[in-house]
């Protein structure tokens, strides 16, 4: 009888709707084929057992909460429900997460798959147990920031603890062949010398030939295409594979001509494709920074992936937007504190934006290098950030560490390391540090092993200083440094309000300060290049003052763009000085 009455009662309660079945589609051009995206149906709840709302996803949790409690983050949970779409050539799926905050435990169809903790890079976990027909997807997230990732918890941070699934998230169809960790390496010449390389893991239950077809089109009707022979390969075995070709007439990237040559690799029903582009970056006898031989002379902003409706889960529209503020700004080089969006380094790509990357190793001190948990953490976070960007022409530089505060041996035992992994895994772009540098400052010795330094410098903001001190501080840097890429990364001053320009905080204080600044990088010759600290005013944390006498905590001001989207003074007068320098390329 009590079976009949549950049997009964089911039938009164509303049909759950069908689970829709996710397109082949991507929201950034390179990659494997084979991506779905899951961008419809996703729901979120503080606990397991719900009440569940519906979101979107990228979805950040905590984007609206500017308390003490909600930078300290909390757990999220996220629920999704999808069909499988019908592939035959499918020999298996996996779950492409491209950015969670901070770790995330991932379920599909009652069954754990994995975790993995840290933001700003993609992680892929099998999705064992799925099924034809309706699969659910639940995800965990710990937004608190945790001891042995970056940033670590325990100390002030440089930017807000948004919490969630802060990047778009994909099934990917997985084929016999698989390929993995592709490289291309382009060096002008005449003709240019192109060198492609890649793992191919064998997914399916019989062996095959790592076998892959390239097929290569670029600039002014170039077209090539040729085979890669691969050994045979084992069911779950890897196969390292590479060939070269050339490119007669090979038109280069730059930031005034970003031509962009598109790679396809096929292999097992899976095509890769890559954008790349032929340009090398060099340095002069005296250290002076070279792009295809020439004297680099870039301008540019930083800025963190933040909008004040989203918090850091950007929309395409909100990446859109970044490119655009900066192309409207005259600007040929950025910088975050982190790997951006792959979809904004592919904006940049064909922008021309020089992106000076940096991984989040921000004011740690030498007993924070001193751990072995961090340590690792670093170093792979590194190493997952040069295998995912390595391939995009726009990069310049790996920024190993920002502002480390008395490194002493561990801070020398980490770069040599970290020099070691940059070199292996990719030796064509520059090995740097960003250091923030006051007059008298006496550098470490091991930065004379660095290819390349980032000045950052408040001199007249931070302090009492005054403007005319910051050409020698230059200098300083230059003398103790010879041979090494100079840089100036970060400079900047809050503004708010309105008021004499002799009054910190103020519009007009902005703008006289950051005219007097460039004027003196624009006529200093050995820097490659000048970055303003920053586009957008951002969230850092909870009373941040940034050194102005009336601050907006949580928010630092020292934007040319207010958090409201309202372009300040200084923009003109930033925008005035990039326009005035000499072209690239």
């Amino acid at each position: 009888m009590r079976a009949v009455l549950v049997a009964a009662l089911l039938l009164l309660l509303p049909a759950a709707a069908d689970a829709y079945v996710p397109s082949q589609r991507a929201l950034y051009t390179d990659g494997p084929s084979g991506r779905y995206l899951l961008n419809h149906g996703w729901s979120s709840s503080r606990s397991r057992t719900g009440p569940w709302r519906s979101v979107s996803v990228p979805n950040s949790f905590n984007a609206h909460d500017f308390s003490k409690r909600g930078e300290l983050s909390r757990i999220q949970w996220y629920r999704e429900r999808f069909s499988l779409p019908s592939d035959a050539s499918a020999t298996g799926w996996r779950i492409r997460f491209e950015s969670v905050n901070t770790t995330a435990t991932v379920w599909l169809n009652g069954k754990k798959l994995g975790s993995h903790t840290g933001a700003h890079v993609p992680f892929e976990l099998p999705a064992n147990g799925i099924r034809s027909g309706q699969n659910e997807l639940l995800v965990r997230v710990q937004g608190h920031a945790s001891r042995n990732d970056i940033p670590p918890a325990g100390r002030e941070r440089g930017w807000w603890n948004f919490g969630g699934i802060l990047r778009e998230v994909y099934l990917r169809k997985v084929t016999q062949l698989d390929l993995g960790d592709p490289q291309v390496v382009a060096t002008p010449g005449e003709p240019a010398q192109v060198s492609f390389s890649a793992e191919v893991r064998n997914t399916g239950a019989t062996a095959a030939p790592a076998d892959i077809a390239l097929a290569v089109t670029g600039p002014n009707g170039f077209s090539t295409s040729l085979p890669v022979t691969g050994a045979e390969t084992q069911p779950g075995g890897l196969t390292e594979v590479s060939t070269t070709f050339t490119i007669p007439n090979a038109q280069l990237w730059s930031p005034d001509s970003p031509n962009l040559y598109e790679l396809k690799a096929t292999a097992g029903g899976q095509t890769t494709t890559i954008h790349f582009g032929v340009r090398q970056w060099s340095k002069g006898p005296d250290g002076r920074p070279l792009l295809n031989g020439q004297p680099l002379h870039l301008r540019g902003a930083s800025f963190h992936e933040e909008t004040l409706a989203h918090g850091d889960a950007l929309t395409t529209s909100d990446e859109d937007n970044i490119a655009s503020e900066l192309t409207a700004l005259g600007a040929n080089f950025t910088r975050e504190h982190y790997p951006p969006s792959e979809r904004l380094l592919e904006a940049f790509d064909r922008l021309g934006i020089v992106l000076w990357e940096q991984i989040p190793v921000w004011r740690l001190k030498g007993k924070d290098l001193a751990r072995p948990e961090l340590r690792r953490t670093i170093l792979d976070r590194l190493r997952q950030t040069i295998l995912r960007d390595r391939n995009h022409p726009s990069v310049i530089a790996w920024g190993v560490a920002n502002e480390i505060v008395r490194g002493g041996s561990a801070e020398t035992s980490y770069l040599t390391q970290a020099k070691a992994l940059v070199r292996r895994l990719d030796p064509t772009r520059f090995f740097a540090v960003d250091q923030t540098v006051s007059p008298g400052t006496r550098l470490p010795g091991v930065f004379k092993k660095l290819d390349a330094f980032g000045i950052s410098e408040y001199v007249g903001w931070y302090g009492s200083d005054p403007l005319s001190k910051v050409r020698p501080l230059f200098d300083s840097v230059h003398r103790q440094l010879p041979g090494v890429a100079l840089f100036l990364t970060e400079f900047g001053a809050e503004a708010n309000r309105a008021g004499s320009a002799r009054t910190k905080g103020t519009y007009a204080f902005q703008s006289r300060w950051l005219d007097r600044q460039l004027t003196i990088a624009d006529h200093t010759p050995y820097l490659g290049g000048a970055i303003v600290w920053l586009l957008r005013d951002y969230t850092v944390r909870p009373g941040w003052g940034g050194g102005n006498p009336h601050p907006s905590p949580p928010f630092s001001t020292k934007g040319l763009i207010s958090i409201h989207g309202k372009h300040k003074p200084a923009w003109r007068v930033v925008k005035r000085h990039f326009a005035a320098v000499k072209p690239v390329g």
